[in-house]
């Protein structure tokens, strides 16, 4: 039968490793954010944190578990990238000026 100081030899690696882990992404979420294209208000917005915090956390690396799981599970998620891109796009054509159909139509001969 095994004794604690049995089973913490063998899981006090595994654990070491773990945390080690945890802290590198911890440690690098800001670049790995970066690198999937995600912009910082998107995931703010989905962790329903101010802008402001997010940036304090991300700078400071407070995330809590739960909002690094979060974070995890977003950035594996290629629908959501999907998503926020086609979002983005939409919002960043709200600007431009918009040419009436009918103004098309007469511009091609259309008939309509």
């Amino acid at each position: 039968m095994s004794t604690i100081a049995d089973i913490k030899k063998v899981h006090k690696p595994v654990l070491q490793n773990v945390i080690s882990d945890y802290t590198l992404l911890v440690d690098n979420i800001g670049g790995i954010i970066r690198e999937t294209g995600y912009k910082t208000n998107f995931i703010a917005k989905k962790l329903q944190l101010p802008k402001t915090t997010f940036y304090h956390k991300k700078r400071t690396k407070t995330f809590t578990l739960d909002e690094i799981t979060q974070i995890v599970g977003m950035l594996d998620n290629d629908e959501a990238l999907e998503n926020e891109y086609l979002i983005n796009l939409a919002e960043s054509r709200l600007d431009e000026d918009a040419i009436p159909v009918e103004d098309i139509f007469k511009k091609y001969n259309y008939n309509y």
